[in-house]
């Protein structure tokens, strides 16, 4: 009667768990970042929700430098005046926007864009924008929520 295994019998087992591990872990990452993808996706809906509604309520979004300016750690007025949470945060780079501005070519505070880079792969970036003057925008008027990657700026849900 023979007792456990040969050399040959746990090397196979072991290439076996090996290759399926190979093929499983990118898988699991893919999803796991698609996943912080949809999540951030579906937030933004609620950051163009909180401008707009800043916007119908006192007829301007949010201020870029005068007080009270839109901060981009905090979200505030938005924050402040109860139009969003600011649960968006923890799933930015440096737990803040990357950038914001409401600028004036269109008179002061009729546009915004804020711009915001996803913490789990800073390859992945998010433009929410009423505006033409958005730098990920590229001077073409955008009104929504964007995805940019590799290159390419893809709207996730324009509004209309």
């Amino acid at each position: 009667m023979r007792r456990g295994f040969t050399v040959i019998e746990l090397l196979i087992a072991v290439a076996i768990i090996g290759l399926l591990a190979a093929t499983i872990v990118p898988m699991v990452a893919s999803a796991m970042l698609r996943a912080r993808v949809n999540a951030v996706s579906a937030e933004s809906k609620l950051v163009y929700t909180a401008f707009r509604q800043h916007f119908v309520d006192l007829e301007e979004y949010p201020n870029a430098s005068s007080s009270p300016n839109f901060e981009l750690g905090t979200f505030e007025p938005l924050v402040a005046l109860g139009y969003y949470d600011g649960s968006i945060l923890s799933q930015l780079a440096n737990g803040q926007a990357d950038g914001y501005d409401s600028p004036d070519d269109q008179r002061n505070n009729r546009e915004f864009w804020v711009e915001m880079t996803l913490e789990a792969d800073p390859s992945v970036r998010f433009l929410v924008a009423d505006s033409d003057n958005a730098p990920l925008g590229g001077g073409t008027y955008r009104n929504g929520i964007y995805l940019y990657r590799d290159g390419a700026l893809t709207p996730i849900h324009e509004f209309r």
